[in-house]
């Protein structure tokens, strides 16, 4: 024990023993003004002299640690003993009592040296803790932001090059194959390192590469390599840091992706049910009626007169037309969600598919009043016919649908800054303002009184899906005409500025 202290002692004084330019220059300073204040105090005595130089060396000492202490030390006792010890301009050391300076300059070289040292020893762990503190914490705020695997992926190799100047590489399990996550193909050495770290399941460093195992709670194991590009030692403790907000930042990142594969599942079941709501609801009272007409005219058909006998025929026209509107809607909608419009695309007159779809709907209107206003009847959409009245015939049924009998219903087409404008505006009941926003969802049902439980909640999906498709866009707002009912606004691109 008693032979491993002087050696302690001996390393730790040579440590200290280190001076730079700046030490040297800074010491000759504080030199140069300690024999300054001690020539002027020296009318007053020696000793007084002497203690300047004693702080001299001590502020040396503080400043530039124990070699400019040793320095100002000796250098002071040559001031001293030259300068103002009898006789002077000589050097003299007699006696015990002229040795006395140069003993107690050194101790307070010594001394003061050390206790700098030690003083900048801790002021630069600070300044290095604090450094890596904050460099820990700019990646958690960035690593914060990544929600998706790919962008985790990224802002680790961003973050780790611009904050801790380093390459940094992930490495993970797919297939009980180790793969890089990364878009590029990460080097042989990195991989072999990566699988050399998997394999031991413990801390690596070769060469200039460090490397971690990262184990997400609920996610693959992964492997981080970090090269550091800039000169300095990057601690053990600090790339573990780093691998726990890596780990923490993949395990958020494979939360995500679970939860949104919930969320998924969950509207994919939502949509089920609501489908098979949609079709036994919507299905069935057509059905019905087909199958109460068809049945009456079978049975009593001969006893019928003509007039009742058509009115049924008409009922069953009627109905197998609403069960093609409903069969059409449901198909379109897959369709849109597959692939987009149906091809192929045509120029079309908006006026002309406007005046079609008026002329489908009008059995069905009652005594409402139908008007087409076009005063551009010239405008050109490319579309495919078969849908674009599909469109306007479902906004025209849902007019018709929620208004009374009496109502007015009026198409509008306009130019509009190289668009073609469509609006369909009726002075019903009109739209909940609060509910403007859901109606272009599926089998989404504005909760309105009476009819609420008429419509199949995908005519206004499938007219967004389709402008929305066409480059066009489409928006419902309040009111419709006479300060009442809603309006449905369509713009589409015109044909020249579809095609240019």
């Amino acid at each position: 024990m008693t032979s491993r202290r002087p050696n302690a002692i001996a390393r730790l004084l040579l440590a200290r023993l280190h001076l730079d330019r700046d030490d040297m220059l800074r010491t000759a300073i504080v030199l140069a003004l300690s024999a300054v204040i001690a020539f002027t105090v020296y009318p007053l005595g020696e000793v007084a002299s002497a203690l300047v130089f004693v702080l001299g060396i001590t502020v040396a000492g503080a400043l530039s640690g124990l070699a400019s202490a040793l320095i100002a030390a000796l250098a002071a006792f040559l001031i001293y003993n030259f300068y103002l010890t009898e006789p002077a301009l000589t050097f003299r050391i007699a006696t015990g009592g002229d040795l006395a300076p140069l003993i107690v300059f050194n101790l307070c070289a010594l001394v003061s040296g050390v206790l700098a040292g030690q003083l900048k020893d801790h002021a630069q762990a600070a300044r290095s803790s604090n450094l890596q503190l904050h460099s820990l914490l700019a990646l958690s705020r960035q690593l914060q932001s990544a929600i998706r695997l790919p962008d985790v992926v990224a802002t680790v190799e961003r973050a780790v090059h611009d904050i801790l100047g380093a390459r940094a590489a992930l490495f993970r399990f797919e297939d009980g194959e180790l793969r890089s996550l990364a878009a590029a193909p990460a080097e042989a050495d990195w991989y072999a390192f990566a699988e050399r770290i998997a394999a031991r399941a413990e801390p690596q460093g070769e060469g200039t590469l460090l490397g971690r195992l990262l184990k997400p709670a609920n996610a693959s194991d992964a492997v981080l390599v970090i090269e550091p590009l800039r000169p300095g030692k990057i601690t053990p403790a600090f790339i573990d840091a780093v691998a726990n907000l890596v780990t923490l930042a993949l395990e958020r990142a494979a939360l995500s992706e679970q939860i949104t594969e919930r969320q998924a599942v969950a509207r994919a079941e939502q949509l089920k049910t609501a489908l098979l709501a949609s079709v036994s609801h919507d299905f069935r009272t057509p059905l019905t009626a087909i199958s109460a007409s068809a049945s009456s005219l079978i049975a009593y058909g001969e006893r019928f007169d003509p007039e009742t006998s058509a009115g049924l025929l008409r009922g069953i026209v009627e109905e197998c037309e609403r069960l093609n509107r409903y069969t059409a809607n449901l198909l379109e909608m897959s369709r849109l969600e597959a692939g987009g419009v149906a091809q192929p695309l045509q120029i079309l007159g908006a006026a002309e598919m406007a005046a079609a779809a008026l002329h489908r709907v009008r059995p069905r209107a009652g005594g409402r009043q139908m008007v087409l206003q076009a005063p551009a009847p010239d405008l050109l959409v490319a579309a495919n016919a078969a849908l674009f009245e599909l469109v306007l015939i479902n906004i025209l049924d849902n007019a018709i649908l929620y208004s009374d009998d009496d109502a007015r219903v009026e198409i509008a087409i306009t130019a509009e800054q190289g668009a073609c404008r469509i609006d369909i505006a009726d002075s019903g009941q009109g739209i909940p303002e609060a509910a403007l926003r859901r109606v272009f969802e599926r089998f989404y049902r504005a909760g309105r009184s009476e009819a609420a439980g008429r419509g199949n909640g995908l005519g206004l999906a499938i007219a967004k899906g389709f402008v929305e498709a066409l480059g066009g866009t489409i928006e419902a707002t309040l009111p419709g005409l006479d300060g009442r009912g809603t309006r449905i606004t369509i713009r589409l691109p015109l044909a020249e500025a579809a095609q240019a």
